[in-house]
């Protein structure tokens, strides 16, 4: 369940999405720390929508995040198609996020612990990261290619740190696996996957410009720079928009 300070909780074929600013996200993640409460914060998309209904243990996941927020246009386009009331609702990138979310960890002291990534966006992260956010506390941090011998041992070394702020780099849904297996291990920190963050803030990989963030067309910049993911994207994306249509339809139909 959500904490107390997301006020409004809605849904897109039946998965939660907080109807969260990025300032009243970051409000939920400080009143986390504030508690010593633990926070899973998933990025929800069009294209986890579609795999975690193929997927319990991801559909599982998703459920039960405390805060769901939507980093996808199309689960914005979902959101607003539904409801008028949802109208004014904004697309709150992962990214953005998770930078915020850094950013309040400087101000107010909090650990951060760092995992996954290749090992050269890993150690010019540590570099960069107190440039972006002076003050910023990392006690840990671990790139991304480790044996899975190795993975417990890492986590139990990394929990002795008492991080509260953890950002995971790993992609969807490996990500949030990661981060359901181990926050037992984090019982007051916020956890975040945060996907391909690292890459940008390193840059190694340059954001969709300014105009396409504009226009919720990020999806199509990344498109464009990497041909390959057009075939994952044409499976779930229109699979995505006729159930959320069909939701809609169902619902005004039954309302007659």
């Amino acid at each position: 369940m959500p904490l107390p300070a997301v006020k409004s909780r809605d849904h897109v074929l039946g998965y939660p999405v907080d109807l969260v600013s990025e300032s009243a996200a970051i409000e939920v993640i400080e009143e986390a720390w504030q508690k010593n409460q633990s926070l899973h914060v998933v990025t929800i998309n069009a294209e986890m929508v579609v795999a975690s209904q193929k997927d319990k243990e991801l559909d599982r996941i998703i459920r039960n995040a405390n805060l769901v927020v939507p980093d996808g246009a199309g689960v914005v386009w979902a959101l607003r198609l539904a409801e008028a009331k949802n109208s004014k609702v904004q697309r709150l990138p992962g990214i953005e996020l998770a930078a915020s979310a850094l950013a309040s960890a400087a101000k107010l002291g909090q650990e951060v612990a760092l995992i996954g990534g290749r090992p050269e966006v890993m150690n010019k992260l540590i570099e960069e990261l107190p440039k972006l956010h002076p003050g910023i506390k990392i006690v840990a941090y671990q790139n991304g290619f480790f044996d899975k011998a190795e993975e417990q041992t890492i986590l139990e070394t990394m929990a002795e740190k008492r991080p509260r702020l953890i950002l995971v780099a790993m992609g969807v849904p490996r990500q949030e696996f990661f981060i359901d297996r181990y926050k037992h291990l984090f019982p007051q920190a916020v956890l975040i996957g945060v996907g391909g963050s690292f890459d940008v803030w390193t840059g190694f990989v340059k954001r969709a410009p300014l105009t396409f963030q504009k226009f919720h067309c990020e999806w199509l910049y990344r498109l464009l720079k990497e041909p390959w993911r057009l075939s994952r994207m044409a499976q779930s994306l229109p699979n995505f928009a006729w159930q959320a249509l069909g939701e809609v339809l169902a619902k005004r139909s039954g309302r007659k």
